[in-house]
């Protein structure tokens, strides 16, 4: 039972102000500076010194609410600002809410359009000094052409969603985030031509289900290339770019992910797995997680080779054992989903090749 007198007491209220601006971080701002302010009166200015303001479906219609909202907080910094929107407009006070924060010492934002209507990000978000994190989602590809020089020194998290960078930003692009460290590109428009990543300080870097603008080839090994500072790899349907440079030997001469700990390959078309287990466990000394999922096996034999591969050969493991005869010592956790529709046999000899050769401290396996 608690003590006489606790049992109507408002505990929550009692809290300090840091913490209670936490649990307002998620809530929609009319929540928060509407509904919430009614519980009490410690309660109704809590939203005007809180770092943090979301805009959801329910507020961000509301160009007025919006504009009072952050004309009436107190002079605090804001440190993060969420815009989520599927309005049909011109998205011009989003514009000015954007701006307003970008002065206010912003740190994180996250802004996703689900609209079919064209944003056009404005060029002070690629020059804001105090930018941590940045996530940007569209619905319809966005270009990011930044007019002058990209300066965002404290960058170290940036995650993309429909955006096409054009060749001319990315040397901006290279030189304006030295501090950046995690690079994730979803459903994105890239020239390989251009994007070419110089990083020295990037530990993780995702590329999924991506489009590349003109051919492949001639730049393939360029961005694998790019990829060998990593110490977090996931990659996505990247077989296609993987077969072009593993037909390559000069294009795969020297080549090391010495400081790769992790890697996830998902959705691997593959007519040969041991060349393509291989071609990073043979590089990767210091691999500790390995992640294999939805791998399929096409032969050619069978009707279902994609164009762009070739093999006559049906692999084995008799004849490839020594492609694994080098794995990393350090491998602590091994994970594997395989498709019941390719050659399970085959298959689960790779299961037990592995779990062999590495030797992992953790191990699961998912047929699907």
């Amino acid at each position: 039972m608690p003590p006489h007198g606790e049992a109507g007491r408002d505990r929550l209220s009692a809290l300090p102000d840091d913490l209670l601006h936490r649990i307002l971080r998620p809530l929609d701002a009319r929540q928060a500076a509407g509904d919430l302010s009614l519980l009490s009166r410690r309660w109704r200015r809590v939203w005007a010194s809180s770092p943090f303001v979301t805009f959801s479906q329910s507020s961000v219609r509301s160009e007025r609410f919006g504009n009072n909202l952050l004309l009436l907080r107190d002079p605090v910094d804001l440190h993060a600002l969420s815009i989520d929107s599927s309005d049909r407009g011109n998205f011009f006070f989003q514009h000015r809410w954007l701006r307003h924060a970008l002065s206010r010492g912003l740190r994180v934002l996250e802004l996703t359009l689900r609209s079919s209507s064209p944003f056009q990000v404005p060029d002070c978000l690629f020059a804001c000094a105090t930018l941590e994190e940045i996530s940007l989602s569209f619905k319809i590809t966005e270009v990011l052409a930044p007019k002058s020089e990209v300066s965002l020194p404290r960058l170290k998290k940036l995650h993309l969603e429909m955006v096409c960078i054009v060749p001319s930003a990315m040397e901006k692009f290279n030189s304006g985030w030295p501090a950046l460290e995690d690079l994730n590109l979803s459903r994105c428009l890239l020239d390989l031509g251009s994007f070419k990543l110089s990083s020295e300080t990037v530990k993780s870097l995702s590329i999924t289900d991506c489009t590349y603008a003109g051919y492949l080839a001639p730049y393939a090994s360029d961005l694998v290339a790019a990829l060998c500072n990593a110490q977090r790899l996931e990659l996505f349907r990247f077989d296609l770019i993987l077969q072009d440079v593993m037909q390559k030997s000069a294009a795969t001469e020297g080549l090391s992910f010495s400081h790769l700990e992790s890697l996830y390959v998902g959705e691997c078309l593959v007519t040969d797995f041991y060349n393509t287990l291989a071609f990073f466990i043979q590089r990767a000394p210091n691999l500790a997680a390995l992640a294999l999922d939805q791998w399929k096996l096409y032969q050619r034999f069978n009707g279902s080779l994609p164009s762009h591969m070739s093999g006559e050969k049906k692999p084995t493991i008799d004849g490839n054992l020594e492609l694994l005869s080098a794995p990393p010592k350090n491998i602590e956790k091994l994970w594997i989903r395989l498709s019941k529709g390719d050659d399970v046999e085959e298959f689960r000899k790779m299961r037990s090749l592995l779990k062999e050769k590495t030797k992992p401290r953790e191990m699961e396996v998912v047929w699907f």
